[in-house]
């Protein structure tokens, strides 16, 4: 996990994107909210690299049991990535501070933290694949944590009705 020691939430969320504009300017608000899942949805994306030199690696080892299950990997990095990239961000008006409260764009804003903080675990997960045991297993845990980040990025609607 990363240090955040020191840091506000805004900082904290801000300190992973390039071109990062802070949560405070109220124009950019929705551009940040974007770039931030856009951020996610890369890291998760460059997943798919690490998956890729595995099946590669076991298909040179002529270990195919596993193929199966680190393309399911693949597919499911792709879904939640796509479910990050193209989240619901709320209505034009959701990121001006006048209609909705600082507490509750707190909420919003440590929920994206949460999930940023997840994928990168999980990130972490699939680069220690290449040197597992048991890489059945290993793939088995890392589609619950990519079925339970999935349903988690689902929630984020309700987040974002609770704030309005």
């Amino acid at each position: 996990m990363s240090d955040y020691t020191g840091k506000n939430i805004f900082e904290k969320i801000g300190s992973f994107i390039p071109g990062y504009k802070g949560y405070s300017e109220k124009e950019g608000r929705k551009d940040t909210d974007k770039l931030i899942r856009m951020e996610i949805a890369k890291h998760l994306d460059g997943s798919k690299a690490d998956i890729d030199i595995i099946i590669r690696e076991q298909m040179y080892d002529k270990n195919t049991s596993v193929t199966n299950e680190l393309d399911r990997i693949k597919k499911k990095l792709d879904l939640v990535s796509n479910q990050i990239r193209f989240a619901n961000y709320g209505e034009s008006g959701f990121f001006d501070v006048l209609q909705v409260g600082i507490a509750d764009l707190d909420r919003l804003y440590q929920f994206d933290l949460r999930i940023k903080e997840e994928t990168e675990e999980l990130v972490s997960m699939i680069k220690t694949l290449r040197r597992s045991e048991n890489l059945k297993k290993d793939c088995s845990s890392i589609i619950e944590v990519l079925s339970a980040l999935s349903e988690k990025i689902s929630s984020r609607d309700k987040v974002i009705m609770e704030v309005r």
